[in-house]
């Protein structure tokens, strides 16, 4: 009598726990669907990469401190650190430090995309993630506050011996086949070039607003992109909601890096009101990238900085510049949609590895990766 019951137990048993498959519910009752912060590692599709150049772990703090304003970076539930440094230089410049988060190599002071050893790439370069996510059928984005033939932005878009040779980079960024790459205009950007690339040239915020799916485009904008109010031109978080926008209509994801650029260039001059400002605006990017995300439950946000600027440090309750320049220390990361990318007890990881957790978090291999010249 008491294996029939035990048979009649294991019956209902078994059709519980599949009734239970069927909404997704584990036996020890944890939703198996995910959630806002645990994407499943197959599910990873799309890539928001956002830089704050120059910020640091003060910056933010300082930021928040004197405009009493809750961050979107406070809300991430995975938080750690950054190490950063160059190949000849414990303090990184953004040239290098946009080669290591592009390349996942660390290349000397001043060079981009390019090994230490062979700056000229003669024999080979290393492959940037723009490159990476192109290879494997995904759309790409580069978007910053600065010319569009900046250090970060063409750590993503180039490969060259000196941050210097800017015509070499517009001119590698025009062939690159980036589906969009918008910033401040530059003057070795050329619209005919840019046309005859097959890129449609955008210079404000209704021609940027007026793209549609399928057109690849060149932002060349004017003014301050990187405050709160452009005009008629557009601000960072209007450029990556409509950057998102564009790159979401691929069929196999997307890569998008999106570049804050002026906590550093405000914190070079110790600009601090300048500096709150630009990190606020860098906020608001995050914010969309984030909100995103979310809805999307397809995509991972990563969040972190080239490097620090300015040595913030708090003195006798105040936060204070202690420096013109680039520091060592270590910067900010913020993860949202692959709990694997920072691993338990983790405090800190090297900027090399951010890009390499990224294409992990894609499920794919093959990355860093050389290119013959």
């Amino acid at each position: 009598m008491s294996d029939a019951f035990s048979k009649i137990g294991s019956f209902f048993l078994a059709i519980l726990l599949f009734i239970m498959s069927l909404f997704g519910i584990s036996p020890e009752g944890n939703d198996k669907n995910p959630g806002n912060n645990d994407i499943q590692e197959s599910q990873v599709e799309n890539v928001i990469l956002l830089i704050g150049d120059g910020m640091g772990v003060m910056s933010i703090e300082k930021t928040k401190y004197e405009t009493g304003k809750t961050l979107t970076l406070d809300s991430f539930e995975i938080q750690s650190r950054s190490q950063t440094a160059s190949a000849n230089s414990s303090v990184t410049d953004s040239a290098a430090g946009a080669t290591a988060l592009a390349c996942g190599v660390r290349t000397n002071n001043g060079c981009v995309g390019v090994y230490p050893d062979d700056v000229n790439a003669q024999t080979s370069y290393p492959m940037n993630l723009c490159e990476f996510a192109k290879s494997k059928g995904m759309m790409t984005g580069v978007v910053t506050t600065d010319s569009t033939r900046g250090a970060t932005p063409a750590g993503f878009s180039a490969h060259t011996s000196s941050r210097n040779n800017t015509t070499d980079i517009t001119n590698q960024q025009i062939k690159s086949g980036i589906d969009l790459i918008w910033g401040v205009a530059t003057s070795t950007c050329k619209k005919s070039a840019v046309e005859n690339a097959g890129y449609e040239y955008v210079a404000d915020y209704a021609s940027m607003s007026a793209l549609t799916e399928g057109t690849k485009s060149f932002g060349q904008f004017t003014g301050d992109l990187w405050k709160s109010d452009c005009g008629d031109m557009p601000t960072l978080s209007q450029m990556t909601e409509k950057a998102i926008d564009l790159l979401d209509d691929g069929e196999n994801g997307f890569f998008l890096m999106v570049e804050g650029a002026h906590i550093d260039k405000n914190s070079h001059s110790n600009d601090g009101e300048g500096m709150k400002e630009a990190l606020l605006s860098f906020d608001d990017a995050v914010k969309v990238a984030l909100e995103y995300a979310k809805q999307d439950e397809h995509t991972l946000v990563v969040v972190t900085a080239d490097h620090e600027t300015g040595g913030i440090k708090l003195e006798n309750g105040e936060y204070v510049y202690t420096s013109a320049g680039h520091t060592g220390a270590d910067v900010p990361l913020y993860v949202y949609g692959y709990d694997e990318f920072i691993k338990d007890g983790e405090q800190s990881v090297l900027n090399t590895d951010i890009p390499k957790r990224i294409v992990a978090a894609l499920k794919q291999d093959g990355f860093p990766q050389s290119i013959v010249a």
